[in-house]
């Protein structure tokens, strides 16, 4: 019975009329009244208890978990500090920050898939979303991404996290491969420094390399980060592919390799590179300090470094594009992107997490802490980093203008970048640069199969379902 009738009942004039009738019809005893008033209490309790169990399922909490890559101390110390702040401001929403080490991110992400274990967002790696999508693990976005986000962001970073036309990532911080050098190193060879906008050619370079190892003692001049036989080779090299006119997969067709990771430019650019190793031009760099140290006089690597340079270096440090192989300086972007996973219930409580997160406060602090550029304009036009470095803001000038360019998109992005690395491995090694990336085909059709087949049986699962 609703507590409201309990109460009308215990009024007065219903109360007397009870007992009227009752005394009238079977002269009940006292005895009768008292459990009339028990009953009451009872009810009107009973009602009481129903509003408390009402209350309390307001303040229930929509929990969130995220997984974020290790990058370094600090990045992590900033996104805790960020989920500590949104939970404080929101009682009804509560984020759980789980740190995976960059080494084993993706593998943790493989194993989530299989055991139906994903978390309800997730962090990664631009280039990793189309094979992502494709293995029904990311929601669109489009419909719940609000228009002041959309249009805050820059445009290479926001068409990364697209796929098929759709929206399924977005990144606040961005990063770009640039040529680090030593101003005085390179007027003491009697050559100039390069402007910020348009580097030297390839023989230009080359020529550089060649007079600074002939006036020094040095074994090496430069840096190419061949150090990391892993994903950091695929990011150095592909803007190197980029300028001779290669590249990894056919636009037109992004799961086909053959022609163009074997193409003629990438044997011709990735020889010139084995020739570099062999010459002693390049520096083995497995202390990961070359540049630092001052046994290479140039350091291709990504914005993350810049700080420590800058610190190492002061006004002799200078950032100069990528020698000109053939089409061009390319300047690359790559960035780590926010999805919701299809483990997300609740959709709108993840995106006012993500929303919070492009907040132009926020998105400062999270690339002071990564070492990035921001990724959207109200953020860009207060970031103070970079400004003692004139020849940094090409680049920023760049990606304002969305003149820059992201990883190829292709649902076979892991295996490629995995053969791809393979095959350099072997090419440094003296291997046969031709048999090298032929071989690196091979690996990507095998790959390709066995994804084809993945996708075959994920998708007789959904059917199933159904």
């Amino acid at each position: 019975m609703p507590a409201q009738r309990v109460m009308s009942l215990c009024n007065r004039n219903t109360l007397r009329y009870y007992l009227y009738m009752n005394y009238e019809r079977r002269r009940v005893s006292i005895f009768s009244v008292f459990s009339l008033l028990l009953l009451c209490t009872l009810l009107f309790l009973g009602g009481c208890e129903r509003q408390e169990k009402f209350v309390a399922k307001k303040e229930v909490l929509t929990e969130l978990d995220v997984w974020v890559h290790t990058e370094s101390k600090e990045a992590l110390a900033q996104i805790q500090d960020q989920v500590d702040r949104f939970n404080g401001a929101h009682n009804r929403i509560h984020v759980t920050l789980i740190s995976v080490p960059r080494g084993a991110y993706q593998a943790q992400i493989n194993a989530a898939i299989i055991t139906g274990t994903l978390p309800d967002i997730i962090e990664l790696d631009g280039p990793y979303l189309p094979h992502l999508v494709e293995r029904n693990v990311l929601l669109k976005l489009d419909k719940i991404l609000t228009e002041t986000t959309r249009e805050d962001m820059l445009p290479a970073v926001f068409q990364q996290g697209m796929y098929d036309r759709r929206v399924y990532s977005l990144a606040s911080t961005t990063n770009s491969h640039v040529m680090y050098a030593r101003k005085s190193a390179i007027q003491a060879a009697g050559y100039r420094v390069p402007d910020a906008k348009e580097g030297w050619s390839v023989e230009e370079f080359e020529k550089v390399l060649s007079l600074l190892m002939a006036n020094s003692d040095r074994t090496a001049i430069l840096d190419l980060g061949l150090n990391d036989q892993n994903e950091r080779l695929t990011r150095t090299l592909y803007p190197i592919l980029l300028s001779v006119g290669g590249g990894f997969f056919d636009e037109q067709a992004p799961y086909v390799s053959d022609g163009v990771l074997n193409s003629v430019k990438n044997k011709a650019v990735l020889t010139r590179i084995q020739h570099w190793i062999k010459q002693g031009f390049i520096d083995e760099n497995r202390d990961d300090e070359a540049f630092i140290r001052g046994r290479a006089l140039f350091s291709w690597a990504g914005l993350e470094k810049y700080n420590a340079y800058r610190r190492q270096f002061g006004d002799d440090l200078v950032v100069i594009p990528l020698p000109d192989f053939g089409h061009g300086s390319k300047r690359v972007q790559r960035a780590w992107g926010w999805g919701l996973t299809t483990s997300c219930e609740d959709r709108q409580s993840a995106m006012r997490f993500l929303e919070f997160l492009f907040q132009p406060d926020e998105v400062l602090l999270s690339a002071k802490a990564n070492a990035t550029l921001p990724a959207t304009y109200s953020a860009l036009a207060r970031f103070e980093a970079f400004n003692d470095t004139p020849s940094l803001m090409p680049l920023v000038e760049d990606q304002q203008a969305g003149e820059v360019v992201s990883q190829l998109k292709s649902p076979l992005y892991p295996v490629v970048s995995n053969a791809f690395q393979k095959a350099f491995v072997r090419i440094r090694n003296g291997a046969s640069v031709e048999d090298s990336l032929d071989t690196a085909v091979k690996m990507v059709d095998e790959g390709r199969r066995k994804f084809e087949s993945e996708l075959e049986k994920l998708r007789e699962g959904d059917k199933v379902g159904e």
